[in-house]
């Protein structure tokens, strides 16, 4: 009776997470969002590329017509000279690895061009990205310059945002950089949305 009572349990508990979809700390996350790496670790050990250290999960992939579907600001595809056109993803890791760094000096920071993020200047070709909360500065990613922009001056990204103790990682091309908060609500409606009932 036991047996069958934890069985039944187990296949009730995971009801709401079959069939194409990747349990992952309470996520059942939808398998078409998840890259060929994370896939391929479910069922095997033979791909190198999935990082199977501990607090490091699976990588969600959202291609860019996807996110300007529900980002209107968001750019799926910008010129380039050589193919036509580029087009803009956002690949996000899992982890709950999350970087806590502080300003050394709040009198250093300067205003970016991104709204509410202020620069640390680790150097002319990248900083420490932080946002004001409250009287504090949180660390919000880092970015670097690469020469994309109108004058050659654009920088891309990389960002952590904190959800539901879950830490994502992803990068924003000085093309997109400017939609972060937008960018930022989507991926968490999107995580919110695949908690396992």
């Amino acid at each position: 009776m036991i047996k069958f009572l934890a069985v039944f349990f187990l296949t009730f508990f995971l009801g709401g997470c079959n069939g194409g979809k990747f349990i992952w700390q309470g996520y059942c996350l939808p398998n078409e969002q998840l890259t060929p790496a994370t896939l391929s670790s479910e069922t095997s050990n033979v791909d190198k590329n999935f990082d199977s250290a501990t607090d490091y999960g699976p990588t969600l992939f959202f291609s860019g017509e996807v996110v300007a579907k529900e980002v209107e600001t968001f750019k799926a595809f910008s010129p380039d000279p050589l193919f036509g056109k580029y087009q803009h993803n956002i690949q996000v890791n899992l982890s709950h690895n999350e970087i806590t760094l502080n300003p050394a000096s709040i009198d250093d920071l300067r205003a970016s061009e991104l709204d509410g993020i202020y620069f640390e200047d680790l150097s002319d070709y990248n900083w420490n990205a932080y946002k004001k909360v409250g009287e504090t500065y949180e660390f919000w990613g880092s970015c670097m310059l690469d020469g994309s922009g109108k004058n050659k001056k654009g920088y891309s990204c990389l960002r952590q945002l904190k959800v539901n103790g879950i830490i994502l990682s992803f990068d924003l091309d000085s093309v997109n950089a400017h939609t972060y908060k937008q960018v930022d609500e989507f991926l968490v409606e999107k995580l919110n949305n695949w908690r396992c009932d």
